[in-house]
């Protein structure tokens, strides 16, 4: 009631210390020295509170003291080598990451244009060399399925490493997928077309012939064709299979390695097809997923 009172007798003594107050504060700071003074005192009740809090944090997370430190000179030694070597290694780890980031982005640069057109963007996936048996040169590859992959990798989506195949996914499970090598004899049969290397420096039709592929198992492909298309070695076996997703189409298969002819059909020729590429000789491949977004 008596500071009420106050105001009531005062009324203007509010107004004219919050105008004060403010008058002050325009006033140059050499010239308010005085007020750290003032916010001393204020202070002063805090004061205690403040220094158990300190005493707390110091209990808490003790600080490093000098005698903490190792006084001999051998210990400060090995410590400062084991600190070396613990950043050195952080350091070759970032390294590794960004080289593998920029082997990814190297990948994704070296794609098709067809790749890119897909609704969903392609997936770079690795390659688990654990999953691969040295001697089968055309046995299944196991990949190695992340988070972000799941639902938008299917059972017969294409992989590819730049512009050639390098097999179809055969299976999906929980942590690892199954990559089935186009030259393996469970791919079947294969549709594909044998166009020139070079075409623009070549005076041969762009499409060659359209041809069935048969894997051996043994890492290539064999077939037949007519002997008056002047197929030469070096060209070219893309897909033109309708079996296949459409994405594949005209992406390779392999080149053509040998010519013979066969002595039963003088018209016609046997050809012996190897892949440019084979997912056991990379570290990453390229999914071109035809799945919805991932699963949350």
């Amino acid at each position: 009631m008596s500071n009420y009172g106050t105001f009531r007798k005062y009324p203007k003594t509010l107004p004219i210390a919050v105008g004060f107050t403010i008058l002050i504060s325009c006033f140059p700071a050499t010239w308010l020295g005085w007020t750290s003074d003032v916010a001393d005192l204020v202070r002063v009740p805090v004061t205690p509170f403040s220094h158990v809090g300190m005493i707390i944090k110091n209990w808490v997370r003790p600080s490093i003291e000098p005698f903490d430190l190792h006084t001999d000179e051998q210990e400060r030694n090995d410590l400062a080598v084991a600190e070396r070597d613990h950043y050195r290694q952080l350091y070759h780890g970032q390294m590794l990451r960004s080289t593998e980031l920029a082997d990814q982005l190297r990948i994704l640069q070296s794609l098709p244009e067809t790749a890119l057109r897909n609704p969903q963007p392609p997936l770079v996936v690795s390659v688990d060399l654990t999953g691969m048996k040295p001697s089968d040169s055309s046995g299944f590859v196991e990949l190695k399925l992340s988070r972000e992959s799941l639902g938008r990798i299917l059972e017969g989506d294409i992989a590819i490493v730049g512009r050639d195949i390098v097999g179809r996914i055969a299976r999906v499970g929980m942590t690892r997928m199954e990559l089935l090598p186009p030259t393996n004899k469970e791919s079947g049969y294969i549709r594909a077309a044998i166009v020139p290397s070079h075409p623009l420096q070549d005076a041969r039709p762009p499409l060659l012939a359209e041809i069935l592929l048969t894997p051996t198992g043994e890492g290539t492909f064999t077939s037949e064709v007519p002997a008056n298309k002047g197929i030469l070695k070096g060209d070219l076996v893309i897909l033109d299979d309708p079996a296949w997703p459409q994405l594949g189409i005209g992406l390779g298969l392999g080149v053509v390695a040998s010519i013979e002819q066969l002595d039963e059909a003088p018209l016609r020729q046997s050809i012996m097809v190897y892949p440019r590429r084979r997912a056991r000789e990379h570290a990453n491949v390229v999914v071109l997923g035809t799945g919805s977004e991932a699963t949350p």
